[in-house]
């Protein structure tokens, strides 16, 4: 075959495609279950952030944290002593700037305060509404008072990123939403 002919770089090109499609098919399957591992790991690191519980208690996951199951949604519970709930962690999506943002918010047991916000995915620009998933601006979240009826806005204590309005403006949306799911749908239910 005539190395410089059409149908030759076409040939060379659909097998060179299959093999590294195959190879690429192989290898995610045989990295699937660590795949999968990793991501219940940090979505439970997560959920324990939110609720407060130090995260070296992953090990006992199970022990400090319950699922407290309402309508489609996977929501966890933590226990006092007496087994009445302290917190409840909820999940929370919605789409950024750029793609989807996926994480938990903590809730306090009396729907009366925010406990924390943690990240589990996020595709906002690096630098800019990437700044979402640091410290600081997740930490400031904790302990915003919850009022029926009135959104979270930025000031008073709550700073949105400079320069990624956008992106910030997002993440208070998406809250608002949960919080507002949270309040009409899953508040008398987990209540009882």
């Amino acid at each position: 075959m005539n190395r410089d002919s059409y149908v030759y770089t076409i040939v060379f090109t659909f097998v060179l495609t299959a093999l590294f499609a195959t190879l690429l098919a192989v290898t995610q399957a045989y990295f699937l279950p660590a795949i999968t591992q990793n991501e219940i790991t940090v979505e439970r690191k997560a959920i324990l952030k939110v609720l407060g519980i130090p995260e070296d208690a992953l090990a006992s996951f199970d022990e400090q944290v319950v699922p407290a199951l309402a309508s489609d949604l996977n929501i966890y519970a933590t226990l006092d002593a007496e087994g009445e709930p302290v917190g409840y962690a909820f999940p929370l999506n919605g789409q950024g700037l750029w793609g989807s943002i996926r994480g938990f918010i903590g809730i306090s047991a009396e729907f009366d305060r925010l406990l924390g916000m943690e990240f589990i995915e996020q595709n906002e620009t690096p630098g800019l509404g990437g700044r979402i998933d640091e410290a600081w601006f997740k930490e400031q979240f904790a302990g915003v008072p919850l009022l029926p009826g009135q959104e979270i806005v930025y000031g008073d204590g709550l700073d949105s990123i400079t320069g990624a309005t956008s992106s910030s403006n997002a993440v208070l949306g998406i809250l608002n939403d949960t919080v507002s799911q949270v309040m009409t749908e899953h508040k008398e239910v987990l209540a009882q």
